[in-house]
């Protein structure tokens, strides 16, 4: 069967209508596959066109591990049961209509949860954002750029935002900021920037401290650092 002749009419019948109702969106080029998140890339579907079109995907990369994992959690359902494009529909849109319901009522009691909605920044505060901007893209003081894991394990700091993006292998532009001390996502990191006046210059822990080599008296090997206190001298191979 030629899967990608069907995936292609699929997309295109997707792109010649107007959906109503519950819908979602689909990268027509998986990002796994190199894939843009530009509109020209996104197609709307509905649930069980949404499953059936990386049901295709796989069987056109049979091999690419991403869009097979993509697909099997798509299959699964609380009770680890498996489901089909109908069930699966049907499940979509319940959960659509409880989380709308549920903001509904969230949004009439606290308001709503970004809180800019109908509202716009004033021109002070546009011109503070475009410096902090410049700042995370650019500057190697002022800015700390913290990454974490998903479940929130610290893994490292950088000073801009387009360090930390050739970092995680993205764009500036898709490392997003945030409010400062608040949390994006990008590439399955957690990222968080700190921007902070008159920081100081960051400087090495170890600068102008003179470092030795050290001998095991046992096998002659030099070395420094935790590997030969571990390996070396009263744990050596080559100690009688």
């Amino acid at each position: 069967m030629n899967y990608s002749l069907h995936y292609n009419r699929l997309i295109e019948r997707s792109q010649a209508r107007t959906l109503s109702g519950y819908k979602e969106r689909h990268h027509i080029v998986p990002r796994c596959l190199g894939g843009t998140d530009d509109k020209s890339n996104i197609a709307v579907l509905t649930p069980e066109e949404h499953f059936l079109a990386h049901q295709l995907l796989v069987k056109m990369y049979p091999g690419n591990r991403d869009l097979i994992y993509a697909t099997q959690l798509m299959t699964l359902h609380q009770t680890d049961r498996r489901v089909n494009n109908k069930l699966f529909g049907w499940l979509r849109r319940r959960m659509g209509e409880a989380m709308s319901t549920q903001m509904k009522v969230y949004q009439k009691e606290f308001g709503h949860p970004k809180g800019m909605k109908d509202k716009t920044h004033t021109e002070e505060t546009k011109k503070q954002i475009g410096a902090t901007n410049k700042a995370l893209m650019t500057e190697a003081v002022g800015v700390r750029v913290y990454v974490y894991s998903i479940d929130g394990k610290f893994e490292k700091e950088f000073r801009t935002l387009t360090e930390c993006a050739e970092a995680i292998g993205s764009t500036p532009i898709n490392v997003k900021q945030t409010a400062e001390g608040k949390f994006t996502h990008c590439k399955g990191k957690q990222i968080r920037y700190d921007y902070v006046e008159n920081m100081p210059p960051r400087t090495s822990r170890l600068a102008g401290v003179k470092k030795y080599d050290y001998v095991c008296p046992h096998c002659n090997k030099k070395g420094r650092g935790p590997a030969m206190k571990r390996f070396h001298y009263d744990k050596c191979k080559e100690k009688k």
